[in-house]
Formats: structure tokens, sequence, C-alpha cells
């Protein structure tokens, strides 16, 4: 442990020292907002079989597999890391399977998953002024920490690592999103963690975890946020029928907007503990509901909640003004923006592409081309991840110059030409799918 603080200690530093040009405009942000996800890398080690006689000669890195969690179907999984095994189900017990082998063919590369987070500006929409010049407001996608792993393991440890460091390098947290490696982890890995820091959360779910996905003191959690138990069915999983085409994106998005009638409304703010009071929608003024009366007449703007009756009376939602929701109830899916809102497609798909944007921008073989092992013939993790370093502050020394030349400062003329943006690939490959309306 003393080894990996150091050699984290050392990286944060080679990083740290790359920003450096733009430490004043960093600590001038009220929030810094992250995204954070996992790129291969390669190592100049060869790679072998996992289940062979013969060993590769850097034993710290791993097979990158291209399907499901990158992870090395081949290799040996620790107790700590082995999914539960299914219920027993009655009757005659069956002979298992032979474990099917991967072949080596289906196996990507050899070596390491490099967790980098980077910093984006989510407030400003405008990148470019009139003149075609970039905006001096919004600071360039760089890298502010990094952590190197075997391929699919330890997301959640990794991220916390490097969010950890950041919080004693000063940065104030603000919105934080990654891919679902992360935010299928264990909630006190880090949901929890990330939430306690002072991070605002916000994630993409899987086709199984759409609708409605848990439920405290009878409100129930949908895609993320708390919303009446008596909201209709349509709005609960329209999502689910976007996915399934059911309905179209234009009924989806006046669905999603239907929802928030239902949401609950938080009655004050979180406490240390981050234990919250939450108002039910009526109370809050937000629909009209049979249960409270002194809710109704309201106007028929606001819709109104028929309760389904129950021989056990109301749920505790409905029965009181506010209810207490504690951090561990919905932790795995709860974020802070409405999912599929207008603000959450803003927040989600910027830093997302942000991150996947500045991987292609680090790989780029004429510049540090960090995917490649040619530039690190080294072995080991430790001195894997200390040549990264390196070569991720060459990209963020090389992004701030470029950025710096372009700036029309005091009515002068930039030094360099803003470059005219290739045709890229549409903004839906990296998100969910059927989120953004298709181009014209």
């Amino acid at each position: 442990m003393e080894r990996e603080r150091r050699l984290a200690l050392f990286t944060e530093f080679v990083l740290d020292a790359s920003v450096r040009p733009l430490h004043s405009l960093l600590a001038e942000l009220a929030e810094v907002s992250m995204g954070i996800d996992a790129t291969p890398i390669r190592t100049f080690s060869r790679g072998r079989a996992t289940n062979g006689p013969e060993l590769a000669t850097d034993p710290d890195g791993g097979w990158y597999v291209r399907d499901g969690d990158h992870r090395d179907p081949d290799a040996p999984v620790s107790d700590s890391m082995r999914p539960p095994p299914p219920p027993a189900k009655k009757g005659k017990a069956r002979t298992p399977k032979r474990k099917k082998k991967t072949s080596l063919k289906k196996k990507y590369l050899y070596g390491y998953d490099a967790h980098l987070i980077v910093t984006r500006d989510t407030e400003h929409d405008t990148v470019l002024l009139d003149d075609g010049t970039p905006n001096p407001d919004v600071l360039p996608a760089l890298v502010l920490g990094v952590a190197l792993d075997k391929p699919g393991q330890r997301p959640a440890y990794n991220g916390m690592k490097i969010l950890n460091r950041l919080q004693e390098r000063g940065y104030k947290p603000g919105y934080l999103a990654g891919d679902r490696a992360y935010n299928n982890s264990e909630p006190t890995e880090w949901q929890i963690p990330v939430r306690a820091m002072g991070y605002k959360p916000v994630y993409d779910y899987r086709g199984d975890q759409l609708g409605k996905q848990g439920g405290t003191e009878g409100a129930i959690l949908v895609e993320g946020r708390w919303y009446c138990p008596s909201m209709p069915k349509p709005l609960i999983n329209a999502t689910i029928d976007l996915y399934t085409e059911r309905i179209d994106r234009e009924t989806w998005v006046r669905l999603i907007a239907a929802r928030r009638s239902y949401r609950l409304m938080p009655k004050q703010n979180a406490d240390a503990d981050g234990y919250q009071r939450m108002m039910c929608p009526a109370e809050a003024g937000k629909a009209q509901c049979l249960i409270k009366p002194h809710t109704l007449g309201r106007g028929i703007r606001l819709p109104l909640i028929d309760p389904k009756p129950s021989p056990a009376g109301p749920v505790k939602v409905c029965r009181q003004n506010a209810v207490t929701v504690s951090p561990e109830a919905g932790a795995k899916q709860w974020q802070v923006l409405e999912y599929g809102g207008p603000e959450w497609q803003k927040v989600y798909f910027r830093l997302r592409n942000s991150v996947e944007g500045y991987n292609g921008y680090a790989k780029n073989p004429l510049a540090e081309g960090i995917e490649a092992a040619g530039s690190r013939r080294i072995r080991g993790i430790a001195a894997q991840t200390i040549l990264l370093a390196f070569q991720l502050a060459h990209a963020n020394r090389r992004k701030i110059k470029k950025w710096l030349e372009t700036l029309a400062l005091g009515g002068e003329r930039p030094r360099r030409r803003t470059h005219h943006r290739r045709k890229t690939k549409e903004r839906k490959v990296w998100t969910p799918t059927g989120h953004l309306a298709p181009a014209s």
C-alpha cells in the first residue's frame, strides 16, 4: 500500500504540473465536473494463455477482451470478485457443463486498463465565439488523474483512488459521469463514497435496469429519481417502451417531461450523513391527491393522483407530509439529474464524449500514442504508470498550447487559426440509443 501511495503521489505531481498554466482558472470554477473511463493500453510484454504452463513476462498485465466487462474469461477469479452462486433449484441435480475456453483470436490485446479522469466544462453551451475563435471561458478537456490495473478489475477501487487524491488537491466536486462499469459496482465501494465526497453522479443504465428500480417509505425509484408510487405505468416504463420501439422519441420526450409532476421534492438539503427529507409532489404543489384533500382545487394544469385502495391503507409517503430517505436507499441507481431530461443529456453526453474524445486524442500515433507499447518498452505496473503519466502530461500541455494559440485576446488576432472540425461520429455513438434525434 505504501508503494501504491507513492506511485499515486508521483503521477499526481506529473499531471498537476502539466495543467499548471490553468490552475487559477480551475480554482475560479464553482465546481469541477469530471468524466471517468477505462481505456486499454498495450504492454511491451507478449501475452500468454492464462491457463497454460507459460506466463507473460509482465504478470501485472492481463488480457483485454472487447466484449462484456473486458475481463479475461480464462483468468481465475478471486473470492472477492466471484459473483454469488445462483440459488439451488429443486429436482434432480444436473452435471455441470465444462467451461468453454476463449481462443486468443477473440482477445483484443494484452496490457492494462488505464482509468482516466477528465475534467470538462458542463455550463457553457457555446464553445466557439461569433468570430470562430474558442471561448476563453470554456477550458479544454484535460486529464487530472490516472490509475492502472488489469482489464476489467476493480473499477470502483481505481476510480476512488483518483478521486481521493483530487479532493486533497483542492478540486471542488461537481458532476461525475462514468460508464456502466463504475455505476454497476457495489454501492459501498462507489456510489455512496462518491456522494459523500460531494460529487453529483450522472449515470446511464443497462436495459434490464430501466423503469422501476426500487423503493423506500412507499416512494418508488424510477431511473435514478424518487417518484410518487401512483405514477402512471406509461410514465414508469417510458424508456423501456422507447428501447423496444413501442413508442417514438417524441412521445418519449413528452412522457419524461410529464414525470416531473410526480417527482418527490427535497424539503431540505441532505445532512452530513446523507439523510434527506423529501416531500410528496402533492405537498410540494406539483400535483393534486385524493388522499390529501387540502391539495385539491388547484386547477386542471396539475395532474390528479388517484391511488389504488389497499387493505393496509396508504403507504408512509402518502400519509405524511415528508419522509426521510437514507443514502443507502436506491444507492446503486440514484443520480442527481432526471434520466433522459434535457439537463441530463447535456451533462452526461458532454462528460462521456469528453473522455472518449481525449482517449482518441492521446492515442494519436503521430503524437503520444498511449495505446501502443512501442514507447513504453518496460515491464511492470509501476514503470508503465510512470511512463503513461508523462505521456498524458505531454498530451495535456499539447492541448493547452493549441488552445492558447487559438484565443483572440485583447482584440488581437490569434496566433494560430482555429481548425475546422473534421466530420466526426454522431454523439449517440458513445451514448444510449434513442436519446438523440436523428440527423436531419
